[in-house]
C-alpha cells in the first residue's frame, strides 16, 4: 500500500506537471498571438512559416530593388527630358539663324545663347542620383561622364555598362542608360557623332552663316534619338510599376498564408484553457481526497 501511494502521488504530480506546462504554453501563445512558439510545437508547421518569412524577405528587397530602379530611371528621364527642351530650344535659335533679316549682332547673340545652352546640356548630362553616382556614366558611377578637354571638346569619361537590379526570381531591370547610348551615337549621313558634336559645329557656323540644312537635320535627329530613349526609359518606369504591383500581390498572399499558419485563434486557446483549468482543479481536488495530504501547500 505504501508503494501505491507513492506511485499514486508520483502519477499526480507528473500530471499536475503536465496540466500546468499546457496552461502556460497555451498562456504563451495567448499573450504573443501566435500559434507556434518553437519548433517542438509543430515542426512541419515552423519549417513552413521559416520558408514563408524567407519569401517574404526576398519579395521586400526586390521591392527595395523596384524603387532604387525607378528612382535612377525617373531622374534620367527627367534629364533627357530636359534635354529634349535645350534641343528644341537650339533648333528654333538655329532657323531664326537663318533668316536675312538677322544681322551679325544678332548671330552673336543667337551663337552665346546656344553655347549657354550647349553648356546646360553638359550639366544635365552630368545628373547625379540621390546618392551622388553620376547616371549616364555606365559603371563608372563615380566618375564625371562627361567633361570638356583642352580643346574644347567634351569627351565621355564612363563606360558602356548598363546597371540592372534583380525584381523577382526571374527579372532584372536597368536602372539607367550609359552615357554612350544617350548622347554619343546619333545616326548623321556621316555616320554616327555625338549630341555635343553636333552643337559644336553649329555654334562655328551661326555667327558666319548661320545654320546649314545639315546641321538642322542633325538637330532634328538628335531629338529623335533623345525621343526614343525616353521612351525606352518610360517603358522600363512601366514595367517596374507593374513587377510592384505584382510583388504586393504575392506578399499580401504568403502574408495571408503565413497568417493562417502562425497567427492563433484566441477564442479557442482560451476555450483550450479554461477546460485545463478546470481538468487542473478537478484532479487536484482527487488527489487531496485521496492522498488526505496537504501536498498542493507542499507544491505550492
Amino acid at each position: 500500500m505504501q508503494v501505491s501511494t507513492k506511485l499514486f502521488n508520483q502519477q499526480s504530480i507528473s500530471r499536475f506537471s503536465e496540466l500546468t506546462g499546457d496552461i502556460q504554453s497555451i498562456q504563451s501563445r495567448i499573450a504573443s498571438g501566435k500559434n507556434v512558439l518553437k519548433a517542438s510545437d509543430d515542426a512541419v508547421a515552423m519549417i513552413n512559416i521559416s520558408a514563408a518569412k524567407e519569401k517574404l524577405t526576398q519579395i521586400q528587397r526586390y521591392s527595395v530593388n523596384i524603387d532604387r530602379a525607378s528612382s535612377r530611371l525617373s531622374l534620367a528621364e527627367v534629364a533627357l527630358s530636359e534635354i529634349q527642351s535645350v534641343v528644341t530650344r537650339i533648333y528654333e535659335l538655329s532657323i531664326q539663324a537663318k533668316n536675312d533679316t538677322y544681322n551679325e549682332d544678332d548671330r552673336k547673340s543667337i551663337k552665346a545663347e546656344i553655347s549657354a545652352l550647349r553648356d546646360l546640356a553638359v550639366d544635365l548630362a552630368n545628373s547625379k542620383d540621390t546618392s551622388g553616382n553620376s547616371i549616364f556614366s555606365g559603371y563608372r558611377t563615380k566618375v564625371l561622364p562627361f567633361e570638356e578637354n583642352s580643346d574644347g571638346e567634351i569627351e565621355y569619361k564612363g563606360d558602356q555598362g548598363n546597371h540592372s537590379l534583380k525584381v523577382s526570381e526571374t527579372v532584372t531591370m536597368p536602372t539607367s542608360i550609359n552615357g554612350v547610348s544617350a548622347f554619343m551615337r546619333i545616326e548623321t549621313d556621316d555616320g554616327y557623332t555625338s549630341l555635343f558634336s553636333i552643337l559644336d559645329n553649329l555654334i562655328e557656323e551661326v555667327e558666319l552663316v548661320g545654320a546649314s540644312d545639315e546641321s538642322l537635320e542633325n538637330l532634328n535627329n538628335t531629338l529623335n534619338h533623345l525621343s526614343i530613349n525616353t521612351t525606352k526609359i518610360g517603358a522600363s518606369l512601366n514595367k517596374a510599376e507593374t513587377q510592384k504591383n505584382g510583388l504586393g500581390q504575392r506578399e499580401l498572399l504568403i502574408t495571408k498564408t503565413l497568417s493562417g499558419i502562425e497567427d492563433a485563434d484566441i477564442t479557442a486557446l482560451i476555450t483550450e484553457m479554461q477546460s485545463l483549468l478546470l481538468s487542473k482543479e478537478a484532479a487536484q481536488q482527487s488527489f487531496m481526497m485521496i492522498s488526505k495530504q496537504n501536498l498542493f501547500d507542499f507544491l505550492r
